[in-house]
């Protein structure tokens, strides 16, 4: 941004906007060309003047016709790949530059490899310094380059000859990328916007500004966006382009951004503007990886790696879904976990290199910009990858909400999460319920799609499963155990009806006020079945006066604890009702108090605890906690100091 004041905006409806971006081996001719191409020479630093090398990224207009490019020159040499790679982050057309003298060069090979693997699939192969040799010679370097390029997605890039000396070629070049522009699709001017800094500096009397490539989205003055990492909010104060100001910017523009609200110590290259809310911080991803060829060894699991995503560099750990090492050349689903926070999008596409930012060892493809630590077997999160990298929109909508289980994602972020744009969201979600793949949990007004719910069962039942094998001889675990696993793991105001459903489902089971998996039965040895059919004949014969427990025989052949956890067991079973804590009745005892209540009532109208104690020839002792127990099963409602039959009458045990 080099005027303190902003010129008078410049806007042509009918301008198609793309970024240009220069690859290729240092001292072959990149920084020439776009001198050639624009009258821009983009080495600006002192440094790269006297030594006649590029060190920084460089930036330049292009206008060809009706289309703008945005030109962006990145160094050759070997030690500043990182740079190559940040400059080379959103460009649409690359400008793959070999010099005639000196044909494919090891940093040719390494910044087709990152072409290709940042998914650039547009370029001019432009051979120069061609008034240096023999025509044929020329030729036989841009059969060199064709060999290269012949098993990328580059394999048909025209090849122009050009001299940035005398300017043969240059008009001829000029044609080619307007030719191959007219090909590409221009960028939706849509929000979410995202832009990767690539340039902070501060404009006296301006403030801060940033520079970067408009990934996607639209930009204006007065826009509120958001800084990433950090988090904090800025304000667009205006806009250039290439020095000329503008109202509005959109993707396969460079732009120029001052800023207010944030302070210049806390942006960097590395850092993004983006629409607030877009960006979700993670601290892992999971990605399709693919190791390079040229690699030339195996990459191992867990190894530490440079991850280069968009113009950000930083350490990252690669963990290996499939296998325990990638060979070279292969491919294979991954999670990259940053020793820092990682803001990425769907189908965003990365770089790793070796510890030592050396050698480029891959690249790929992001799936999921927020990753988890494995719960799935592999097989199973291996099939859910696929659908991301290879499903429709509802495909990847729905992958997305079932990672997120029973949180519904903004639309913002399930945008950044899928891939999918903000207006088609709407119709992908009125196409999921139609074909019953996103649906209310029973008896809440709760969308989930199916998979969440077979996530968090399969969950449940290893629960059960491991507290069954510790403990074979209990009836499972409490109800509302079970119903507070559930809150956790989903949502409180959907742990009775998941727990409905699934007893419904008979994937569980219910004994008494426990629940256990429906193949589980309670191991019992010799000794405690003879106590326990002890137990239940000495409760069945204590009728409406029951015994308490410390006072049966078995108190006398066993601890309290076994005999208590028998007594749990007979509930379970059904042989027993708790009806007060450590008062149970009999099964039989139980189904009888109920029918003489009934009688009772029906004959005398309400009924009065000693009526009740009458009919049951029984002590106050144990007749208030029946009709205490009859009004809480619903049996009996409480008016006064009197009794009636309630609508509803419950059976024993229904009561959690």
């Amino acid at each position: 941004m080099t005027h303190p004041l902003p010129a008078p905006p410049r806007a042509d409806a009918t301008e198609r906007h793309f970024i240009l971006g220069t690859a290729g081996h240092i001292d072959h001719g990149k920084t020439s060309l776009v001198r050639a191409l624009t009258g821009v020479d983009t080495d600006r630093l002192p440094e790269e003047q006297r030594r006649g090398m590029t060190i920084e990224l460089g930036f330049a207009a292009l206008t060809v016709g009706d289309t703008q490019f945005g030109v962006v020159d990145v160094p050759g040499h070997e030690r500043f790949v990182r740079t190559m790679v940040a400059g080379a982050t959103g460009i649409d057309i690359a400008l793959l530059v070999v010099a005639a003298d000196d044909s494919v060069m090891p940093q040719t090979v390494e910044h087709v490899d990152i072409l290709h693997l940042l998914g650039v699939d547009h370029a001019v192969v432009v051979i120069t310094k061609i008034d240096a040799v023999p025509a044929d010679m020329a030729e036989l370097v841009a059969e060199d380059v064709r060999q290269l390029l012949a098993e990328t997605p580059l394999a048909t890039a025209p090849v122009c000859p050009v001299s940035s000396l005398t300017g043969e070629g240059v008009e001829a070049l000029k044609g080619t990328l307007r030719e191959i522009a007219r090909r590409i699709a221009s960028k939706p001017a849509r929000n979410p916007f995202r832009l990767a800094v690539d340039r902070v500096f501060t404009v006296p009397g301006r403030g801060t500004v940033v520079t970067g490539s408009v990934l996607r989205g639209v930009v204006g003055e007065g826009d509120t966006l958001e800084v990433v990492p950090g988090g904090r909010t800025c304000r667009v104060r205006d806009l250039q382009c290439h020095g000329a100001a503008s109202a509005r910017l959109s993707g396969g523009q460079r732009a120029a951004i001052n800023i207010s609200g944030v302070e210049r110590s806390l942006i960097a290259r590395g850092s993004e503007l983006a629409t607030p809310g877009y960006l979700q911080p993670s601290p892992m991803i999971d990605v399709r990886l693919r190791c390079l060829a040229s690699y030339g060894r195996p990459l191992r699991s867990t190894r530490t790696v440079r991850l280069c995503l968009g113009t950000r560099e930083l350490p990252a750990r690669v963990v290996l879904l499939d296998s325990a090492e990638l060979a070279p050349g292969g491919a294979g689903y991954a999670q990259l976990r940053g020793g820092e926070p990682l803001f990425t999008t769907y189908g965003q596409r990365f770089i790793i290199r070796d510890e030592s930012a050396m050698r480029t060892i891959g690249g790929g493809v992001v799936l999921r910009p927020a990753g988890r630590r494995r719960r799935l077997d592999a097989a199973v999160e291996h099939e859910a990858l696929a659908h991301l990298e290879n499903g429709s929109a509802e495909d990847r909508v729905e992958q997305v909400l079932r990672l997120a289980r029973f949180t519904r994602p903004t639309d913002l972020a399930l945008c950044a999460a899928a891939g999918v744009e903000l207006d088609e969201l709407p119709e992908v979600y009125t196409r999921l319920r139609s074909a019953a793949r996103w649906a209310p949990v029973a008896g809440t007004s709760v969308h989930v799609v199916p998979a969440a719910i077979d996530d968090l069962t399969a969950r449940l039942t290893s629960w059960l499963e491991r507290f069954h094998r510790a403990h074979p001889e209990l009836p499972g675990r409490p109800a509302d155990s079970v119903v507070g696993w559930l809150a956790r793991a989903s949502d409180r105001s959907l742990a009775r009806p998941l727990l409905d459903r699934m007893l419904a489902e008979k994937v569980l089971r219910r004994l008494g006020r426990f629940v256990c998996l429906p193949a589980f039965a309670p191991a019992l040895s010799n000794a405690d079945e003879r106590l326990l059919g002890e137990l239940l004949e000495e409760m069945r014969a204590g009728g409406f006066q029951p015994p308490a427990l410390e006072t049966l025989s078995v108190a006398a052949q066993a601890d309290r604890k076994r005999w208590e956890r028998l007594a749990s067991l007979a509930v379970a079973l059904g042989e027993l009702v708790e009806v007060a804590p450590q008062v149970y009745l009999h099964t039989q005892s139980e189904q009888r108090l109920r029918e003489l209540i009934r009688d009772l009532i029906t004959e005398r109208g309400p009924v009065t605890v000693a009526e009740a104690r009458e009919a049951l020839n029984s002590s106050r002792k144990y007749v208030v906690p029946f009709v205490e127990y009859l009004d809480r099963i619903g049996f009996t409602k409480r008016i006064g100091d009197r009794r009636v039959l309630a609508q509803t009458e419950s059976r024993p045990g229904n009561q959690p």
